[in-house]
C-alpha cells in the first residue's frame, strides 16, 4: 500500500484492496463454499491489475489469466460438491488425495500454486501487470494456494515430487529470460517448490518451515519486485 500511494489511479487502488481482502477471506474460510467464493473473487479483482496497464497485450493476457483462474474455481466447486456427496462435509480441513473429488480440489489448488504445466498464467501475467499491481499479485495469490495445500493435503507424498520439479525447471527459463519481472516470476515458482516440498513431507517441522518460508518469500521477493 505504501509503495502504491503515489499512483493516481482509483482502478488499481480499489482492485488491490479488494484483492487483498479476498485473500484474507480465503485464508479465514471455514468451509469449501466460502473458500470458493473468495477463490473466484481473487481472480475477478486481480485481473484489473493487469488490465490497468491499458495496453493491447495486457488486455489479451488478462483474458487468458481470467479464463485459467475461473477454471481453477470451477474445479474447486466441482470437487467441493463431490466431496460433500461422498462425506457429507464441506469443512476446509484435511482431505488427502484419495478420491476423484480430492483430485479435483488438488488440481484447482495446483493451478493457483503454479504446479508444472499449470504455471504459465503466472509468468504470463506478472510482467503485464502494473508495477504496483505486480507487488499485490505476488504477495497474496500463490501464498493463499500454499496455505490451502497445507490445510487440505499435508503429508501427501506426491507433493514432494511436484515441489522438487518446481524447484528445478524454472531456473533454466530464468537464465535465458531478459524481462526482469519474468525472471522474478520464474524465481517465485522455484521458491514455491520448496514450500510444496515441505507440505508434502507433512511433519510439524516441515509445515512450519513451509509457512515460515512463505512469509519470508513475501518480504524479500516483494522488495525485489519493487
Amino acid at each position: 500500500l505504501l509503495y502504491s500511494l503515489h499512483v493516481k489511479d482509483k482502478l488499481q487502488q480499489i482492485s488491490g484492496l479488494l484483492y487483498a481482502g479476498s485473500a484474507m477471506g480465503a485464508v479465514f474460510s471455514g468451509d469449501l463454499i466460502s473458500l470458493f467464493i473468495f477463490w473466484e473473487l481473487l481472480a475477478i479483482t486481480s485481473v484489473w491489475l493487469i488490465w490497468a496497464s491499458r495496453t493491447e497485450t495486457a488486455t489479451k493476457t488478462g483474458l487468458r489469466y481470467l479464463l485459467i483462474q475461473v477454471l481453477s474455481g470451477v474445479l474447486l466447486l466441482a470437487g467441493a460438491g463431490a466431496h460433500y456427496h461422498q462425506t457429507g462435509s464441506l469443512a476446509f480441513d484435511f482431505i488427502g488425495l484419495n478420491s476423484q473429488a480430492s483430485w479435483l480440489i488438488f488440481i484447482a489448488l495446483g493451478i493457483k500454486c503454479a504446479f508444472p504445466f499449470l504455471h504459465t498464467w503466472l509468468t504470463d501475467a506478472y510482467p503485464e501487470a502494473t508495477p504496483t499491481g505486480t507487488v499485490f499479485f505476488f504477495a497474496f495469490k500463490p501464498n493463499v494456494a500454499v496455505f490451502a495445500l497445507a490445510r487440505m493435503f499435508p503429508g501427501t507424498e506426491f507433493l514432494v515430487y511436484i515441489g522438487a520439479a518446481m524447484t528445478f525447471f524454472p531456473i533454466f527459463y530464468a537464465v535465458i529470460e531478459n524481462d526482469l519481472r519474468k525472471v522474478l516470476a520464474y524465481s517465485l515458482i522455484n521458491q514455491l517448490g520448496f514450500m510444496v516440498c515441505g507440505i508434502g513431507i507433512g511433519s510439524a517441522l516441515a509445515l512450519n518451515g513451509a509457512v515460515a518460508h512463505a512469509f519470508n518469500d513475501v518480504i524479500f521477493k516483494g522488495l525485489l519486485f519493487m
